[in-house]
């Protein structure tokens, strides 16, 4: 701004003359002739637009800045157009948190033209999703949001109402409750021995991709959960590749969604992609759906499909679910389900791995436990209290994503001493969160152990007395399928731990202990790690051998 008004000083000095020339002409023009030579008339009148423009500029932006710097969080200066949508950089959770640091816990920003504040420690984040919960319950409707959703047709990405609540409680009763999901037990059980087996079958020689390993275990679970069906190999793969796209797309920061005008233009190629993602969405849901149509078999037992097409036909409901209300649902069940408990195991056995001692404690506490004479029951999680808290650790440092599901405010409100309008977009960054070393002591390193300290400890033993634990959210919104990832990441860790040994490939390559590559990738909603683990597996228990 000072560079501005330095250049059109000249012009000013220059324009005073003018000025005096004006005012003496009446009076001694003769002298005035003689002391100041003429300019042109056109001259002055362009400085006196420029001078106007930068006058109003340099007051613009100081009541700008006045009014911004009174009523709304700290925040980076934003750019033209694109505001502070630079600074995302590959990894956007650790460059907003960063900028934390400079900013504040409550920052503001605008991506593009859309106002928006990111939260990045406990105490704010209560603010947000307890005590101002149901003023933030919305969702933003982005156009990856629109494509998936069936034009927010399912209860992930539909705003916050009547509608919503009827999705929520119909799947939380029929799929989610404790009740059904230790109805469905059974079913966890089968999957992770069939896991157990492809690992016995494989090339034990051979360095094991546990990412490959774990891809399909959460999606055939909720799939024959949901669906009421075992799919193949091939269909597995294909709803996992779905799932993994439809993550990307619904977490990527869509250059359309913030600047509108340029949303024709798909700079970044999303657009298409949704559009295709959504032709085999559709052929994939539809298929499903018909499917359980055709069949019309009362002695069968019906799943969460039957009870949303009986849910369908009653025309007595305050809320009709259309087809596409179907198909949402599905879709949200298939989201929830899939990829969340592979992330989280591989993380942990990366730990495990790269941590000799929790790895020991971990096989220690399963063999006292369970002993060596039989593979892990789901019914010995409870006594397994070391693992839950290896679980725990790894969602804090490493949760499936780095923000939650973005919230859109309802109307305008004030937190935290700051004017906050309607339709404002919040971030929670839950990486920072769990890293944040005013809540965590030692908060960089894993350990265990600080999920065990109940007494007089900083958190409780569900992790989120003070949100410095909120992987899968709080409030009105919080993820109804919580205790169904936990589950799925206790038992399959445990039951990988509890049947063979592990070792990485760089002990046979040589013996200089170097350190494995723990850093992430990010992927959209996801955070992955950037390189898939490989290890090597050597049986630990007689009876798995069985399974060959």
């Amino acid at each position: 701004m000072l560079p501005a008004i330095v250049s059109i000083l000249p012009h000013f000095v220059f324009g005073l003359a003018d000025c005096i020339i004006v005012g003496s002409c009446f009076s001694t023009k003769k002298t005035m002739e003689l002391e100041f030579p003429q300019r042109p008339v056109s001259e002055s009148v362009e400085f006196y637009v420029k001078f106007a423009s930068a006058l109003l500029f340099v007051v613009l932006v100081a009541a700008w800045s006045k009014k911004r710097k009174g009523r709304l969080p700290p925040g980076p200066f934003p750019l033209p157009i694109i505001g502070n949508l630079h600074m995302l950089g590959a990894l956007p959770h650790r460059a907003l948190a960063a900028l934390s640091m400079k900013h504040g816990p409550l920052m503001s920003l605008r991506l593009g033209s859309v106002l928006t504040l990111v939260v990045s420690s406990p105490e704010v984040a209560r603010e947000f999703l307890k005590t101002h919960d149901q003023l933030f319950a919305n969702k933003p409707p982005s156009a990856a949001a629109k494509h998936l959703s069936f034009n927010f047709s399912d209860f992930g990405f539909t705003s916050y109402s009547p509608y919503w609540r009827q999705l929520r409680k119909l799947c939380s009763l029929e799929l989610l409750s404790p009740r059904r999901l230790d109805y469905f037990r059974f079913i966890r059980e089968e999957e992770v021995s069939t896991m157990i087996r492809s690992i016995v079958n494989s090339d034990d020689s051979r360095p094991l991709n546990i990412n490959q390993t774990l891809a399909s275990l959460g999606t055939a679970i909720i799939c024959r959960m949901a669906f009421g069906r075992k799919y193949s190999d091939q269909d597995l793969r294909g709803f996992s590749s779905m799932v993994r796209e439809s993550f990307f797309l619904l977490g990527s920061f869509n250059i359309g969604d913030y600047i509108p005008y340029l949303d024709w233009m798909d700079l970044q190629g999303l657009n298409r992609r949704m559009k295709k993602l959504q032709k085999t969405q559709e052929h994939l849901l539809e298929k499903v759906i018909d499917e359980h149509i055709a069949r019309n078999d009362p002695n069968v037992t019906h799943d969460l499909v039957d009870i949303l097409l009986a849910a369908s036909a009653d025309k007595d409901r305050e809320f009709q679910i259309s087809r596409d209300g179907i198909k949402g649902v599905l879709f949200d069940m298939l989201l929830g389900g899939s990829d969340t408990a592979a992330i989280v195991i591989e993380w942990a056995m990366s730990e495990a791995l790269r941590n000799p001692p929790v790895m020991k404690k971990l096989q220690d506490e399963l063999e006292r436990v369970v002993g060596l004479g039989r593979m892990v029951c789901e019914s010995d999680l409870p006594r397994l209290v070391y693992l839950q808290a290896v679980v725990k650790e790894t969602l804090r440092l490493y949760a499936p994503g780095s923000f939650l599901t973005r919230y859109l405010s309802a109307q305008s409100c004030n937190v935290l001493g700051y004017e906050i309008p309607h339709n404002t977009l919040v971030l929670v960054n839950i990486w920072a969160i769990g890293r944040n070393p005013m809540s965590w002591q030692d908060a960089g390193n894993f350990r265990p152990e600080r999920f065990m300290e109940k007494v007089g400890s900083e958190i409780d033993a569900n992790g989120d007395q003070n949100f410095g634990f909120v992987s899968f959210g709080a409030g009105r919104r919080r993820c109804p399928g919580q205790q169904l990832g936990t589950l799925v990441a206790e038992f399959g860790l445990a039951q990988l731990l509890h049947c063979f040994n592990w070792r990485l490939p760089l002990d046979d390559i040589n013996r200089e202990n170097e350190e494995l590559d723990m850093t992430e990738m990010f992927c959209g909603i996801l955070l992955r790690k950037a390189r898939e683990l490989s290890a090597i597996s050597t049986p630990r228990l007689e009876c798995i051998a069985h399974l060959k």
